[in-house]
């Protein structure tokens, strides 16, 4: 309870709101009930208080057992549909498990539990493999979810049979922002604001968000979104998504390769929201030179790896995506059909947006 901040109250409520009139959503927090008093607040003179949660409906509480239930209860409701869109978003704090290298981290639960990667891998085994699935979760340590992609979460483990996707807040060993007693919604900056912004068009205080619909379709995909966060959340955040890990997974062009890799050739290979983030984050860490992934691969690996200094997290930004691009560009020029294949599912499930 001493770290169930208002923020993340705030996030469950705002997230509700922008999911369609059709559907209803089911929300697991805290303890389960409405009239506890566990949500930590911070006044105007800073000191902290407990007060009731603000959320409209609460469902059940936030423990292991009834969140496999709610995954069995959405398969089984999946039966007569098994093609209805399904998101999952997590929202609280996450747990490192450096005994798996950072692999087998836990979403925190209520009363000291967690869910494991392996634990939610095995649950999601029970939806239809028709359903497009995509999971959002902005605690610390998210991006070993990644590894849902493989069945049940093991990294080496073949592909898993779902149509999942994924974005999270922060690679595997890193922290994320966020979780803050603070009550004015209007200094919170972290991935779930300009994520779901730019996804919705609405930010968290009702007001009209533009600009993210990189391809200029008409609509604004996760993979858009994703992006957005990458150029505006000015946080510790350090964003991962589901094609990233399954690049790294099998594309293994050694780092020394991928950084010698001229920058314009890179901009070619981009996606129209991969150019403008990468575009925008060299401004940020003030790079315009062609070798410039090669003079910020320098940068990175001479700086602490748990800073938190607004220059060395878009410099991991920006050292990721053009990384992924590189990555990409590697597989889909290669003769893999099978993961080509599987990459382009990944990249369309990516670029969906399931408040729509």
């Amino acid at each position: 309870m001493t770290h169930n901040q208002v923020a993340i109250e705030s996030n469950v409520r705002y997230v509700s709101k922008l999911l369609p009139a059709s559907v209803t959503p089911r929300v697991l927090f805290t303890d389960g009930n409405p009239e506890s008093k566990n949500v930590l607040c911070e006044d105007a003179d800073k000191k902290t208080y407990y007060r009731t949660p603000q959320i409209p409906k609460i469902d059940g509480p936030s423990d292991l057992d009834h969140v496999k239930s709610e995954i069995s209860s959405i398969a089984t409701d999946l039966a007569s549909n098994p093609t209805a869109p399904v998101l999952f978003y997590f929202t609280g704090h996450g747990s490192p498990n450096s005994r798996s290298e950072y692999n087998n981290n836990r979403y925190d639960l209520w009363n000291n539990k967690g869910l494991s990667v392996k634990n939610l891998a095995t649950s999601l085994k029970a939806l239809p493999k028709q359903a497009p699935v995509a999971v959002v979760m902005v605690e610390c340590f998210s991006g070993a979810f990644g590894n849902l992609l493989f069945e049940g979460g093991e990294p080496e483990g073949p592909l898993a049979d779902l149509n999942i996707c994924g974005f999270f807040a922060s690679v595997s060993q890193r922290e994320a922002a966020g979780c803050t007693p603070e009550i004015n919604e209007a200094n919170y900056r972290d991935f779930t604001s300009f994520f779901f912004a730019a996804l919705s068009g609405v930010d968290r205080l009702g007001k009209p968000v533009k600009g993210a619909d990189y391809n200029h379709d008409g609509k604004v995909g996760m993979n858009e979104a994703y992006a957005y966060a990458l150029i505006h959340d000015d946080s510790i955040d350090t964003p991962v998504c589901t094609s990233d890990v399954f690049l790294r997974r099998f594309v293994k062009t050694p780092d020394r390769d991928v950084v010698a890799t001229p920058f314009p050739q890179i901009q070619a290979w981009a996606s129209p929201s991969q150019l403008v983030a990468l575009n925008a984050l060299s401004k940020s860490i003030d790079m315009a030179s062609d070798d410039r992934l090669s003079r910020a691969y320098q940068k990175f690996i001479d700086m602490n790896p748990a800073s938190m200094e607004t220059y060395d997290v878009h410099l991991i930004r920006f050292i990721r995506l053009a990384k992924s691009v590189v990555l990409a560009h590697t597989l889909t020029t290669s003769n893999d059909e099978a993961n080509k294949a599987r990459y382009a599912a990944l990249i369309l499930a990516e670029s969906a947006n399931p408040l729509r």
